[in-house]
């Protein structure tokens, strides 16, 4: 039996991780719309120094490849030790970006400049191709005519690269370069960040008021840091739950930020990830069998990235310290691709240009107090023979995730046996509830309609304890009543007034006193449950 159920999980472990790189790729093949006219980073400094580097570099203090950033001081810039049509500039983007030009300048005080060069790019500094003419050839791009002003060259098409190389062909004087990329790095943002993202530890200090060390002070944009409990345990990890499954193309880490007596911060380090916190995958670079091992920090203040030969895809991410300075104490952040287009099944977007959350409703246990609704959930057959009635009143529909707006696809409730209908879902677990997102149904059967329009008020609550009839005030999260016609939007959002600790859900309809027919009909076609 315990082997049927470990290959049970895993079947069902696989099904998920296919599903999620079929969206993963469908999302891919998606039209961008993002203009791509932006520096990439060598002009404002994002580049650092030592993503810089060339064939060579002349014996000159202000020749350096880390002076090849456009606008520097006149005397400055990259100056090839020969004067050869065989030396080049290299510059590492860390992440690869749709590259549509370049911008280039000469060293302006010494009147040396490149009047001509090519240009190859890579996305793994390994295999290298040329940007070509319509021909086929290699193309050859005019560059400068004097040594100060910036000369922007076009491509014929923008290209997809990591890497890319300025090959030098000729020049004026000597060949000297300053440059900038022009393009876009989509897959190069803080993922993870509050609201969407949520940060949890294996161990912690216990809390204290004002206190660090708490699981939500290891990002990177705090002052404080994440502390283990033991000083020396190993297997503890910081994970970093992005909200949502996106490809992750880089690592920073950085010390902890408040304490003065003892520095600390972590040297070594390794990273696992995964979609279900059930099935965890360590990250290896190609052709490698063990866990890679990635170098950390030397100090407290000073960053260390990593940018990933081979990035991956995943919703929560591991940093596992393997070795550190006096204690395991950091502060990390994961950069990477926010997901785009149509959130995966189980996740929603509250707002058109929020992104997707998990709803945690989603495919869990429901309940409704009306008595008809319950003799359907133990038979369609009978529900049918005794009244007569259409099995569209299942409270489970309003969570099995169907875009199906149709009547017959959506959970009813009313008040037929009971003066306030009351639908429950239990969340599986305690956890903090910040709001509801209701789909409703307003189709075109007049029938229908009119018991719609009974409805007065949608109540929603949040409890630690299930099917509830009566509810307190503290548990109330939100309402919408019929004023101004508020029930009738096809989406309502109970944005809860404090956050509630809670485990079921629960949406109360209540109908209008002052109409002749007191019967009214509420419809749930989906429901969504998020914590933050």
């Amino acid at each position: 039996m315990k082997l049927r159920k470990r290959l049970k999980m895993f079947s069902a472990n696989c099904l998920l991780y296919i599903i999620l790189i079929i969206f993963y790729y469908s999302s891919l093949c998606q039209t961008s719309t993002q203009v791509c006219n932006g520096p990439l980073g060598m002009t404002t400094g994002e580049i650092r120094d030592w993503q810089i580097t060339s064939s060579s570099s002349l014996w000159d203090p202000d020749c350096h490849e880390k002076y090849s950033r456009l606008y520097q001081p006149n005397d400055r810039a990259w100056c090839a030790r020969q004067k050869s049509d065989s030396e080049w500039l290299q510059i590492d983007l860390g992440i690869s970006a749709k590259i549509s030009g370049v911008l280039i300048q000469g060293r302006a005080n010494k009147e040396e400049y490149v009047t001509s060069f090519m240009i190859s790019y890579s996305t793994d500094a390994f295999r290298w191709q040329y940007i070509v003419d319509r021909y086929g050839n290699q193309k050859v791009f005019a560059g400068n005519t004097d040594s100060y002003s910036v000369r922007h060259n076009y491509f014929d098409e923008p290209i997809v690269a990591r890497f890319i190389k300025f090959h030098t062909i000729q020049w004026y004087k000597h060949p000297s370069l300053r440059v900038d990329i022009i393009g876009c790095q989509e897959c190069k943002q803080h993922l993870g960040l509050p609201p969407y993202g949520k940060i949890s530890a294996s161990t912690s200090w216990p809390y204290r008021r004002h206190a660090s060390c708490q699981p939500e002070d290891g990002h990177l944009l705090s002052n404080k840091g994440w502390c283990s409990k033991k000083r020396y345990k190993q297997d503890q990890w910081l994970e970093f739950d992005l909200g949502h499954p996106s490809t992750v193309t880089s690592l920073i880490t950085k010390g902890r930020g408040d304490i003065t007596a003892q520095e600390q911060w972590v040297t070594k380090y390794k990273v696992s990830f995964s979609n279900d916190t059930r099935l965890w995958l360590y990250y290896k670079d190609k052709s490698h069998i063990d866990p890679k091992e990635f170098a950390a920090n030397n100090d407290r203040d000073s960053e260390r990235i990593h940018f990933l030969n081979e990035p991956f895809f995943a919703r929560f991410v591991r940093l596992h310290p393997t070795e550190w300075h006096n204690h395991v104490a950091m502060r990390a952040a994961v950069l990477g691709c926010p997901h785009q287009g149509q959130c995966f099944p189980g996740y929603f977007r509250v707002n058109s240009e929020a992104q997707c959350v998990e709803n945690m409703a989603y495919k869990k246990l429901t309940w409704t107090n009306d008595r008809d609704r319950q003799l359907s959930s133990a038979s369609a057959t009978d529900l049918k023979q005794r009244s007569g009635r259409a099995t569209n009143g299942d409270p489970s529909l309003a969570v099995d995730g169907s875009e199906d707006s149709e009547w017959s696809k959506c959970a009813t409730i009313d008040n037929y046996y009971v003066r306030k209908p009351v639908w429950m879902v239990d969340l599986g677990r305690i956890t903090t509830v910040s709001g509801v997102m209701v789909r409703t149904w307003h189709g075109s059967n007049k029938v229908y309609r009119d018991y719609l329009y009974n409805l007065d008020r949608y109540s929603v609550y949040v409890d630690l304890r299930p099917r509830r009839y009566r509810f307190k005030n503290s548990d109330l999260c939100s309402y919408v009543t019929r004023a101004n016609q508020a029930l009738l939007t096809p989406r309502l959002h109970f944005q809860c007034q404090r956050p509630i600790r809670g485990r079921y859900v629960y949406i109360e309809a209540d109908g209008s006193t002052h109409r002749w027919n007191k019967l009214f009909t509420a419809v749930l076609c989906e429901v969504f449950v998020y914590e933050q």
